[in-house]
């Protein structure tokens, strides 16, 4: 397969699905993401990126160690997975002037 041009059954195929620009979309990964313009809530255009990672880094040491004094590794495992969906699915960004909280 081409990785520059598709071929016929690829564009066919492409288009059966809906997706006939599929081709030519550029990863999200590759692009980082903006902050929205201004908060919904207030309209306030002071935005900041929730800082996840780190909450998350120490959680999962809190976890951990917790796991390994009580020696009971699995539910601490179980409570590491369950914090990362958590992590996840909690809100990307925040508004400093109102404090609202929410993913776009």
């Amino acid at each position: 397969m081409n990785a520059e041009r598709p071929t016929d059954r690829d564009e066919l195929l492409n288009r059966a699905y809906g997706v006939e620009h599929a081709e030519f979309v550029t990863p999200s990964a590759a692009e980082s993401a903006k902050p929205p313009e201004e908060c919904p809530e207030c309209g306030s255009p002071d935005v900041r990126p929730v800082r996840k990672r780190a909450a998350f880094g120490l959680f999962l040491l809190l976890v951990t160690g917790l796991g390994l004094a009580l020696d009971e590794m699995m539910p601490a495992f179980l409570a590491a997975l369950t914090g990362a969906i958590g992590f996840l699915i909690a809100p990307r960004w925040r508004c400093t002037a109102c404090g609202n909280r929410w993913s776009s």
